[in-house]
């Protein structure tokens, strides 16, 4: 019997990108077979990212890279082959869920890599119903995307892929950015899918707890990018765990804690992968010993200093959305203290005010004796120390050295003072010979060191820095030697007396190196204490929508730890839960609603809604254009109020835009007509009767007809522009103009994904902003807002770039472009109700212009 061709053949497969010294990877073969799940693992830079890129062709047709040796697909040669040829052998999922979102529903996001593909209508909806129902999503799919939690947006994601019904499915840290709840989903998700037909499976993947269950091999690249290791998962992981280890590489957490009881004195062989395999090693009397030895802040002894940070009764609302309610909270001095809780539930928002990152209402919040709503962004910066999850959103400066020299100039420190803490900084944190380099030029690691570097260097005129350092993710993208080392560097500053806040995902890392946690779930402190004792309550974390992390777990040593004194975790009854009915509490499985998201349409029950977009332009926009060219008061008053007239009839507006356009229209065509009549030349209406004299200064009625003419016609104009665009959808809109007009779908469709990235972008200049005021950027006066503004152009850039290229490649690995045309599910059409309209329109707008300039003089 023949034997099965493999599905994957990677032959001496080396990749180099422009700006690379060297390739990564490096002459890298292997071959993947149908029923494999490969687990790709090795340490940051080695290449894994890239490699998984190359497998549907995104390497080297989308991204400029030099691919030496073969890559074949199912039989087909990705060089020679294009991205859509291979879309359809190859399922991508991203690391960033919100980076592949291009439509407004659920369906409509899976269909549209479908749709790409040229099938017939039907077998798109039939594709997308079987990936939605695979996945758990049917029921939700005329929900907007962003109104699904993390783990369900990566979820949608895997829909997209699987839609395209490929033989190969690769998945590039699908769980990089979820909870312990959202990773469940994910994996649960997968495994049903390995089950349901076999694939060949490529898992890039830090979290090896939730992936060993499920790999039947592992692929281990070095530190230069070449095959290390390569065998059945349980051979690689438990054979070369100490060499693992030396690289930096992440490994299942019942490994570490084995490593880690066996530096210890106690001896486990053969190793554990699995928290079961770590409990069955070990004894009964031992499980309660070892579980406790493995709470890294178990020992920890509190002071009687008063706390770090006091917070009462803080409520934060952001665009319209409350993020926090009535919150309480004490950090102690000197704790290593993590806020954790499911995606939304307010973590970065609690620990951004404590910060003062986001001004926090005055009298509320204490942090280091200051309270941040009144503290200068100098002084704060002094004693809070603050480092955000991306980076690049608090650099400021061009070079490294100025960005670390920045807080100390900024407290007038001289330049003999400067140098030597800067270079200190420089040699502690191994970037001695990037000192002249762009902050945006150094690698991922390098800018999480220098982020830190920052936030150290500008507390305090002495050496240890600022007396609380609050971090967000401190270890997100990160493999283990460099989350180790940061996570070193913060056990030393906190055994040097620093208050440590960090916000995670990680609960391991919480169980290892916290010493206290805050639970925050739906906006509000469900627990807060010593870890030992907030972990010891299972039942609580789950009902925050958490898990204990697999290994205490698996051991429920925690709920026997002995920790003299009354226990301060203190459990909310209004957290995120829900009873199952036999006593139990489960996780409640809610959607997280973006307060960023666009307003749902309005119902398509009143007859605008029903127009086609295009036509509702060409109804109104040669009235638009006449108005500009109207002199007298009467005609531009006459179509700003049919214009109201028939978009309260024939709209259904949401009651915000209704009140805000009944307000808003006539107060600003008072203040608008007022500003415009102060303006006009005297000269141009000096027959007109005087209307105000003070003084030699005279306003004239002319003056006032004139102004309020330019000001209700400028009202028309924007009427007549809502009542096309309140009812418009952007991709109706979208797929009308690529039907009826023959726009380019390309472009159409790649404008609809930018309009997606709007809401965002002005959420990250918002973030922007607060870094930079974290870092001291403070000042009045147009010169010193002038010069913030500038220095957010090149991180807003940097990040907008960003998102545009995760959102291209994900586009790319879903077929788009592949044909001249695709396949439009929706059809938008033009009929006769719609010809009816703008003819109707056209009649109606003719007799205002022709009758009304009779009623009223030319001005």
């Amino acid at each position: 019997m023949a034997e099965t061709p493999p599905l994957l053949r990677l032959t001496d497969v080396s990749i180099t990108h422009p700006d690379a010294v060297r390739p990564t990877p490096r002459a890298v073969s292997l071959d993947v077979g149908l029923g494999e799940v490969v687990l790709l693992l090795g340490p940051s830079g080695c290449g894994k990212s890239t490699l998984a890129l190359s497998l549907d062709g995104l390497v080297p047709h989308a991204l400029p890279a030099t691919l030496d040796g073969t890559v074949e697909v199912d039989g087909l040669d990705t060089a020679s082959h294009t991205v859509a040829q291979l879309s359809t052998r190859v399922g991508m999922v991203f690391q960033d869920p919100d980076a592949q979102l291009v439509a407004g529903t659920l369906l409509d996001e899976v269909a549209f890599a479908v749709e790409n593909l040229l099938l017939p209508p039907d077998e798109v909806l039939a594709r997308s119903e079987r990936a939605l129902r695979r996945m758990g999503l049917w029921e939700h799919r005329s929900w907007n995307p962003d109104r699904l939690s993390g783990g369900g947006r990566q979820r949608l994601a895997i829909a997209c892929a699987l839609a395209m019904d490929p033989p190969v499915l690769v998945l590039d840290e699908p769980t990089a950015n979820l909870d312990p709840v959202g990773i469940d989903d994910v994996y649960a998700a997968l495994a049903e899918v390995v089950a349901e037909r076999d694939r060949a499976i490529v898992l890039v993947e830090h979290n090896l707890d939730a992936a060993v269950g499920l790999a039947t091999r592992v692929v281990v690249l070095d530190a230069v990018g070449g095959v290390a290791f390569d065998g059945p998962t349980q051979a690689v992981l438990r054979d070369h765990a100490d060499a693992l280890d030396a690289m930096g590489v992440w490994l299942p957490s019942a490994t570490l804690a084995a490593l880690r009881l066996r530096d210890g004195g106690r001896p486990i062989d053969p190793l554990p992968l699995t928290p079961d395999d770590l409990r069955d090693a070990l004894e009964p009397d031992e499980r309660d010993a070892a579980g406790a030895a493995l709470l890294g802040g178990a020992a920890w002894q509190e002071g009687a200093e008063p706390p770090a940070v006091r917070v009462r009764g803080l409520s934060v609302t952001k665009h319209r959305a409350q993020i926090l309610r009535d919150v309480d909270l004490d950090i102690p001095a000197g704790s290593f203290t993590a806020v954790i809780g499911p995606n939304g539930a307010g973590k970065t928002t609690l620990v951004q005010a404590i910060a003062g990152v986001d001004e926090p209402p005055a009298g509320r919040i204490r942090t280091a004796g200051l309270d941040p709503a009144e503290a200068s962004p100098r002084a704060l910066s002094a004693r809070v120390g603050y480092v955000f999850q991306n980076p690049e959103h608090q650099f400021i400066a061009h070079t490294v050295f100025d960005e670390l020299a920045h807080g100390l100039r900024l407290r007038g420190a001289s330049d003999d003072e400067v140098r030597p803490r800067v270079e200190a900084m420089l040699d502690r944190f191994g970037l001695t010979e990037r000192a002249q380099a762009h902050p945006f030029l150094l690698s991922g690691g390098q800018k999480r060191r220098l982020s830190v570097g920052t936030a150290l260097i500008s507390g305090g005129a002495g050496p240890a820095g600022p007396s609380l350092l609050a971090l967000d993710e401190p270890t997100f993208g990160q493999d283990r030697a460099r989350a180790s080392e940061l996570l070193t560097l913060l056990r030393e500053l906190h055994a040097g007396g620093t208050t440590v806040l960090i916000v995670t995902h990680d609960l391991q890392l919480v169980a290892e190196h916290a010493t206290h946690v805050v639970v925050v779930a739906d906006g509000q402190v469900v627990a807060s204490g010593r870890t030992v004792e907030v972990f010891a309550d299972e039942g609580l974390l789950e009902g925050a929508g958490l898990r204990l992390p697999p290994v205490h777990r698996a051991l429920r040593a925690v709920s026997t730890v002995a920790v003299g004194g009354r226990p301060t975790a203190t459990p909310s009854t209004t957290g995120p839960s829900r009873d199952r009915g036999d006593g139990t509490i489960a996780p409640q499985r809610t959607a997280v609603i973006d307060p960023y998201a666009p307003l749902p349409p309005a119902p398509a029950w009143r007859f605008l809604h029903g127009i086609n977009p295009l036509a509702l332009i060409a109804a109104t926009a040669p009235a638009m254009i006449a108005l500009v060219f109207t002199r007298d008061v009467a005609t531009p008053l006459a179509m700003l109020l049919l214009a109201a007239v028939v978009l309260l009839v024939g709209a259904r507006l949401p009651r915000r835009l209704t009140l805000g356009l009944a307000a808003g229209v006539p107060l600003g065509v008072a203040v608008v007509g007022v500003g415009f009549s102060l303006w006009i030349d005297p000269a141009q209406v000096s027959e007109t009767a005087i209307a105000l004299r003070v003084g030699d200064w005279t306003l004239r009625t002319g003056a006032f007809a004139i102004g309020f003419a330019t000001s209700l016609r400028l009202a028309a104009i924007v009427m007549l522009a809502v009542l096309s665009g309140a009812v418009t959808a952007g991709p109706d809109l979208v797929r009308a103009a690529v039907q009826h007009l023959r726009v380019p779908y390309r472009i159409g469709y790649t404008a609809l994904a930018a309009y997606r990235f709007v809401p965002r972008f002005s959420h990250e200049l918002d973030v922007i902003r607060a870094a930079h005021r974290v870092r001291g950027q403070g000042g009045r006066g147009p010169l010193a807002r002038l010069s913030r503004s500038w220095g957010y152009v090149v991180p807003l850039l940097a990040s907008a770039i960003r998102h545009a290229e995760r959102v291209a490649l994900a586009m790319d690995a879903r077929a788009f472009g592949a044909f001249p045309t695709r396949t439009e599910r929706h059809v938008v059409p033009l009929r006769r109700r719609d010809l009816v309209f703008v003819l109707l329109s056209w009649a109606a707008c003719a007799a205002v212009f022709v009758v009304t300039p009779t009623l009223a003089p030319t001005l």
